[in-house]
């Protein structure tokens, strides 16, 4: 006779990655001195933003656009403008909004003095963060369902004792299924939608109660649906499909 070494599945966990740049770095190229001191930063921190080119030419007197996308930006500016009045004219254009930043630099000036020409220069300097996972919350059930190996029919002539002979073939870690309590516009589970809306791959991780060695199954996968639910005398209820892509990873 044994005791169980059963464990209860209370506080089992599923969390959400936020894509790794949250805490990192925006790639950028800087120059000019004191007063004339610019900084022209990719929109969004991370590795991504590294190589994007910036070329500021200093002639005439007006504001020449050649390219202000998400490859560079190439502009020609008046030569008596100041970085200031440079940075307010950029935001002014969509092109630039969308995918750029830029201030004084990294130990500011304050804008005032007239802005130096740049060669072209590719951005450089983005990190990534290391990933931060959060809880989604008021998860009540989550289920592991259906990973499967798939089998080739490879039954010959010869096959022995004519019975089928099979060869593995491809693995599939299957999807993750989670009912919770429906909290409307909470960043804690309004990420769920939006991955789902936009058709964004996320990381994820499941740690279950157990203290056991590996407890916790890191995957990637994509949120397949999102469910929601009213009834006149119970709470708000959701539920949701996490369709894994690749392997899951046991810690």
């Amino acid at each position: 006779m044994a005791a169980t070494v059963g464990t209860s599945g209370f506080g089992t966990l599923l969390k959400r990655g936020d894509g790794g740049v949250g805490a990192g770095t925006q790639a950028n190229v800087e120059w000019g001195t004191t007063t004339a001191k610019i900084r022209i930063k990719w929109k969004v921190a991370g590795t991504a933003g590294n190589g994007k080119n910036v070329t500021v030419v200093v002639s005439g007197g007006s504001y020449v656009y050649t390219t202000l996308d998400a490859t560079a930006v190439s502009i020609t500016v008046p030569t008596t403008a100041t970085v200031a009045q440079v940075i307010a004219n950029l935001y002014q254009q969509s092109g630039f909004a969308t995918y750029w930043d830029a201030d004084f630099g990294a130990t500011p000036g304050d804008g005032s003095g007239t802005i130096t020409a740049r060669t072209v220069t590719a951005t450089s300097g983005g990190t990534d963060g290391a990933e931060v996972f959060t809880n989604v919350a008021e998860v009540v059930n989550i289920s592991l369902n259906g990973r499967s190996l798939d089998l080739i029919d490879a039954t010959h002539m010869e096959s022995p004792n004519t019975h089928k002979e099979y060869i593995p073939s491809l693995l599939d870690s299957g999807e993750v299924q989670f009912d919770l309590n429906f909290l409307p516009g909470t960043a804690a589970q309004y990420g769920i939608e939006t991955d789902r809306a936009n058709r964004t791959k996320r990381n994820f991780k499941l740690v279950w109660t157990n203290s056991t060695s590996p407890n916790t199954y890191s995957f990637s996968g994509y949120v397949t649906a999102f469910d929601a639910q009213a009834s006149i005398d119970d709470k708000l209820t959701g539920s949701a499909t996490i369709k894994i892509t690749g392997p899951i990873t046991a810690t």
